[in-house]
């Protein structure tokens, strides 16, 4: 930018040179780190990185139960100055700049910066909770907002010589909130200026993260349903818990070696509706049903026992089931949201500018779904409401992907042998036998996670299930007449911990919330080193030419998927399970790795060859992304397409990167059962699954069977780990190929 000065008389420019180098003299030497002199430059900057007297704005906007947000008329007087340029003397015009993330709360105060570039060489910046940038002469400018891990924003802008402002064309940032407007306050033209930065992972169409939030990712369902009964059992308020699915005799905990021989009655303390059964406190209980809201199938998905507590009434315990109605043709589109009331909500005391809507609608295109999109031609309902979280006390809140089902439970041990794994009426006999390895569990092993958040993210989980409890009580869902709403409390104290969640959801109308769509086409978008896949499916054309596109765009960029083989004659979605591996394979063959999970063991038989393989392939129910060690996105929804767009969902959106690669070590250790390689991790992967796929081959080559005679067993018939590579046949041949993109 060309340095303008208007000043002609040379005595008067030496008079100022003087009194500048008089005043740069006297800052220098003062101990004053919140001065700056910038008026020999025809720009102004602020950055806070030396001060956190606003952490996440939550000094000056406390987050609300619905939007993070709360009444912050006076919020101008709640911050004392924190930085300030040198003034301006004689200014002709004020811009005062709200720095705001898109939910409309105020930056996060040491991340954030301002600056202010012009014709004019006269500009100064001062802060309290909103910056106001004076201009000492007229011309064009510019200024710029940047925070980190927020979509920077800079826009033009004119000062005539009146002081009045114009411009603020913000055609080329169509997804940021911008907001204009004159105040009549003070003697020099001030204009209010309101920018909304969104988020370069988060939904913007969401809820808005929450801060200071303490994690524990719980691996398995051994560890993971321990940690819940404990918390259950210390309830002193309410419990809100929802399933896809529920069995009252579901052990979530299981107890040793006496578990082979504890009676039914015995094993009941330790089932999920025996530890409700002991709680005082009131229990609200939510179960997805299929085919719709009480319809032809609703029974499948819960049990008598449960629907007792639902029928009694006055018990303290209160159930609702709930069917997802979508289906037929539709065009679907993540709903815009209007920034103006997110910013109302939280500032009303700058209601004369906010004034009318300003809509701000989602990078992510929409598409037309059809139910119908099969051979058949007949469109019928498929959805159901798959989340799966619970909330203790609205501090304490577990998200994830377990059911409270028999079969959601394994240790990290995966064993191929293991009597934890049977029936709830399994006998003392049929445990033993699975103890001897004589017989196989009635499971396979199982991988699965759940996220344990202590924090204000509880929060907006208890917010998720109002909705939809709320829902039910006004469209008088069956047994609604033996429930009732309830209120949700903001956990007091100090902060739980340093993580940033965000509660991200798929929810059909009438909620209509797809966020955690949003989160990970942000996340494929912000990708630079690797993006990790563990989960039950993987077939989600609609963010695939996004993510080929960033392939493409980052040469190094390694996309690594962990997930299961698929049944050709059964599974709906062989088709597009197939055809995903197989383009992603034909264009980044050296950077798209792709395995399935074992487990291993052997037994003792008698004849010629008396040592015998037990392979077991692993169900992956896991519902995990992890991108560069950066940011995690883990709950219930699947890498596919219905789990974006219809079907109830709910995953924790995680950003930490000290905590997220901590978890990464920990997940691939335990599927290599090795650490040793951990910085380069994926090539450790990459020689797990060479080496065991060498065993599983020797093992072949012997037909299953060898003879020891008393030996120990050889390192070539010997895994390590879990990891196996896995590879898909050509889409032909699937049993039905003709089955459209979103049904499975």
């Amino acid at each position: 930018m060309i340095f303008k000065n208007s000043t002609k008389d040379p005595l008067l420019c030496r008079l100022k040179i003087f009194l500048l180098v008089a005043l740069v003299f006297f800052v220098v030497s003062c101990d004053d780190t919140t001065t700056s002199s910038n008026n020999n430059q025809n720009n102004s900057t602020i950055n806070n990185s030396s001060n956190n007297l606003n952490d996440a704005g939550t000094d000056l906007v406390n987050d609300a139960v619905d939007d993070g947000s709360t009444d912050s008329s006076d919020v101008t007087d709640t911050v004392e100055t924190d930085t300030t340029d040198a003034a301006v003397e004689n200014p002709v015009a004020s811009l005062r700049v709200y720095p705001l993330d898109i939910w409309g709360r105020y930056l996060p105060e040491d991340k954030t910066s301002l600056n202010v570039e012009g014709d004019s060489n006269e500009i100064s910046i001062s802060k309290t909770s909103y910056y106001t940038v004076l201009l000492g002469g007229s011309g064009d400018f510019s200024v710029c907002l940047s925070s980190d891990d927020f979509h920077e924003i800079c826009l033009d802008f004119n000062v005539d010589n009146a002081g009045v402002i114009t411009g603020f064309d913000s055609e080329n940032y169509e997804f940021h909130g911008v907001i204009s407007g004159d105040s009549s306050s003070g003697e020099v033209p001030e204009t209010i200026l309101i920018l909304g930065l969104p988020h370069r992972w988060f939904s913007s169409s969401g809820r808005a993260p929450r801060y200071n939030n303490y994690l524990t990712l719980l691996m398995d369902g051994e560890e993971a349903w321990s940690d819940v009964r404990e918390s259950l059992e210390s309830a002193t308020q309410k419990i809100l818990f929802t399933s896809w699915w529920w069995d009252s005799e579901f052990e979530l905990t299981r107890d040793g070696i006496n578990h082979i021989y504890l009676s039914d009655e015995e094993r009941w303390d330790n089932t999920i509706l025996g530890i409700l059964e002991n709680t005082s406190v009131t229990k609200r209980v939510m179960v997805g049903e299929f085919w719709g809201t009480h319809e032809i199938f609703d029974w499948i998905t819960m049990d008598d026992e449960l629907l007792s507590y639902a029928e009694a009434g006055e018990d303290n315990f209160e159930f609702m089931g709930q069917g997802n109605p979508v289906s037929d043709q539709f065009w679907f589109e993540i709903e815009p949201f209007d920034f103006i009331s997110r910013v109302r909500n939280n500032m009303a005391g700058l209601n004369s500018v906010l004034t009318g809507t300003q809509e701000i609608y989602s990078e992510v295109p929409g598409k037309y779904v059809d139910f119908s999109d099969y051979p058949v031609g007949i469109s019928f309902q498929i959805a159901s409401w798959h989340q799966k979280f619970s909330v203790i006390d609205d501090a304490l809140t577990y998200v994830g992907g377990m059911n409270v089902k028999g079969n959601d439970w394994d240790t990290s041990n995966h064993a191929v042998f293991d009597y934890y794994r049977m029936y709830f009426d399994s006998t003392e006999s049929e445990r033993l036998n699975v103890f001897r390895r004589e017989s196989e569990t009635d499971f396979p092993p199982r991988k699965d996670y759940i996220l344990r958040i202590d924090g204000t993210a509880a929060v907006d989980t208890s917010d998720v299930f109002k909705k939809r409890w709320d829902y039910g009580l006004s469209e008088g869902f069956e047994f609604s007449e033996n429930a009732s709403s309830f209120t949700i409390s903001e956990p007091g104290g100090a902060d739980f911990g340093e993580s940033t969640v965000q509660i991200t959801t798929t929810m059909p109308p009438p909620f209509s919330e797809n966020s955690i769509l949003e989160t990970w086409h942000n996340a494929i978008s912000e990708a630079e080193n690797y993006i990790f896949i563990e989960d039950q499916y993987f077939r989600i054309p609609y963010l695939l030419d996004l993510l080929i596109d960033r392939m493409n765009t980052i040469a190094s960029l390694k996309l690594v998927v962990i997930t299961m083989p698929i049944n050709e004659w059964t599974d709906g979605g062989c088709y597009w399970t197939y055809e995903t591996v197989r383009i992603l394979k034909n264009a980044f063959p050296d950077r798209f790795f792709l395995y399935q999970l074992r487990s291993f063991d052997y037994v003792e038989t008698w004849g010629w060859d008396e040592t015998e393989s037990r392979f077991a392939d692993m169900y992956i129910h896991s519902k995990m992304l992890i991108v560069d060690d950066k940011f995690m996105s883990v709950g219930s929804c699947n890498k596919n397409n219905r789990g974006v767009i219809y079907e109830g969902e709910m995953n924790a959106a995680v950003l930490d990167p000290q905590w997220v690669k901590s978890q990464r070590q920990r997940i691939i250790t335990n599927l290599t059962g090795d650490d040793s390689n951990e910085m380069n991790w994926i090539q450790s992967l990459e020689n797990n699954a060479a080496m065991n796929d060498a065993v599983y081959r020797n093992w072949d080559d012997e037909g299953g069977d060898i003879s020891l005679d008393g030996a120990p067993l050889p390192l070539m018939y010997t895994p390590e780990g879990f990891v196996y590579s896995l590879s898909f046949p050509d889409p032909s041949e699937c049993l039905v190929e003709d089955i459209g993109p979103d049904l499975f």
